[in-house]
C-alpha cells in the first residue's frame, strides 16, 4: 500500500521524507521529490511525501485561498509518478495548525521515523508558520535526523512556483503554464444542462461545472484536448460571459471536434488547455459570431494536429493510474 491517511497507519520503517502542499506538482516540486527519491535509495530506506487536504490556506484564510491547480487525487498520482514510495495525506484542520514546530516534529519522529527531511528554502511549518529551515535543522540535530534544503528551481524567465503558474493561467498563457508544469493545465467538470444556443449556431457544446475550486484560465477560446468516456477528443473550449448575448452569464463550454459525438449529459470531462486562440469578445450579430467560430475551428484543428500524435504525454497518462491505498474522504467533490 502506498497511500495512507492516518499517521498511525504508516509502516514502522525509516524514511527520507518531504512535506508540502505540492499543488500542481510542477517542475520545481518534481526536482525536490527526485532528490527525496534518490536520497532514500542511497540510504536504503523508503521515500515519503506528506501533503495536506484541505490545503492550509483553505482552512486558515479561506477568503484569500487561491484556486487549485490540481484535484487532490491528481496531486497524489503525480507524487507517485515522481518515484515516491509512500504518501501520507494529512487532514488539515485548526487543531493540526495549532501544533508548535517542535510538536509537529515530534509527530514526524514518532510516526514517520525520518532519517532525513528534504524541504524547499521557503518551507514554513508549525503554529503561525513559525518554523523555518533553520528551526528544522536545530530540531533535526536534537532528534537525530538530517535536513537538506533545496533552492527553488528557476528557468530563463523566473522561479518556478505555483503562484507564477496561477498567474499565467489567469491571464490565459496556458503555454507558459504547460512549460512550468510539464503538462497542459487541466480542469475537470461535470456536464450540466445548457441553453442549447451552441446547437442552434451549428456548434453543439457541452456546458461544464468545474470541480473543486480548480482554476479556470482567462476568458477566451482555447484549442484543447478532452478526455470523455475513456476516449480522447480534440476540442475547442470557451470560457466567458457570452457578451454577444447580453445577460447570458458566465459559461464554460466544450465543443468536440469529432464526427461522432457521444451523449455527454451527466458525464465528467477532463479538459486540457493547449493554446489560447483568442480572447473573448462581443460580435455585432450571431452571423458574425458563427463566421468567427468557423475560423476558430480551423485554427484549433491545425494546432491540435501537431499535438495529438504524441498524446497523452507521460504526466497526463499518470493522472489515470490507480491509487494504491486508503480511500480519501475529506469532503471535496471529487472524493466519494
Amino acid at each position: 500500500m502506498r497511500l495512507f491517511t492516518e499517521w498511525s497507519r504508516l509502516p514502522p520503517d525509516r524514511h527520507v521524507l518531504t512535506i508540502g502542499n505540492f499543488d500542481g506538482v510542477h517542475r520545481g516540486h518534481r526536482s525536490l521529490l527526485t532528490t527525496v527519491r534518490d536520497r532514500a535509495r542511497a540510504l536504503g530506506v523508503r521515500s515519503l511525501a506528506i501533503t495536506f487536504d484541505p490545503l492550509p490556506s483553505e482552512v486558515l484564510v479561506p477568503e484569500r485561498a487561491p484556486q487549485r491547480l490540481t484535484l487532490t487525487e491528481h496531486r497524489l498520482r503525480l507524487l507517485l509518478a515522481c518515484g515516491i514510495d509512500r504518501i501520507l495525506l494529512v487532514r488539515f484542520d485548526r487543531s493540526f495548525a495549532a501544533l508548535s514546530p517542535e510538536e509537529f516534529v515530534r509527530l514526524l519522529v514518532n510516526s514517520a521515523h525520518p532519517v532525513e527531511i528534504v524541504v524547499g528554502d521557503d518551507f514554513h511549518f508549525g503554529r503561525n508558520r513559525s518554523g523555518n529551515p533553520d528551526v528544522l535543522r536545530a530540531l533535526g540535530t536534537h532528534y537525530g535526523f538530517g535536513v537538506t534544503i533545496i533552492e527553488r528551481v528557476a528557468e530563463k524567465t523566473g522561479t518556478i512556483s505555483s503562484t507564477r503558474i496561477r498567474e499565467a493561467i489567469a491571464r490565459g498563457d496556458v503555454r507558459l503554464a504547460a512549460e512550468l508544469l510539464d503538462r497542459p493545465h487541466l480542469v475537470v467538470g461535470d456536464v450540466v444542462k445548457g441553453s442549447g444556443r451552441g446547437t442552434l449556431l451549428g456548434f453543439p457544446t457541452a456546458n461544464i461545472a468545474i470541480r473543486d475550486r480548480l482554476l479556470p484560465p482567462a476568458d477566451g477560446i482555447y484549442a484543447s484536448i478532452v478526455h470523455a468516456l475513456e476516449r480522447w477528443y480534440p476540442a475547442l473550449a470557451y470560457l466567458g460571459n457570452r457578451p454577444t448575448f447580453p445577460g447570458a452569464g458566465y459559461a464554460v463550454e466544450v465543443y468536440l471536434l469529432a464526427d461522432a459525438v457521444p451523449a455527454l449529459q451527466g458525464t465528467v470531462l477532463d479538459v486540457y488547455f493547449i493554446e489560447r486562440l483568442r480572447p473573448d469578445r462581443a460580435f455585432a450579430d450571431p452571423d458574425q459570431l458563427i463566421r468567427q467560430m468557423q475560423e476558430d475551428e480551423r485554427h484549433g484543428r491545425a494546432r491540435l494536429a501537431m499535438e495529438l500524435p504524441t498524446w497523452p504525454p507521460p504526466l497526463v497518462a499518470a493522472l489515470y493510474s490507480p491509487l494504491e491505498g486508503e480511500p480519501t474522504t475529506y469532503g471535496h467533490p471529487e472524493r466519494a
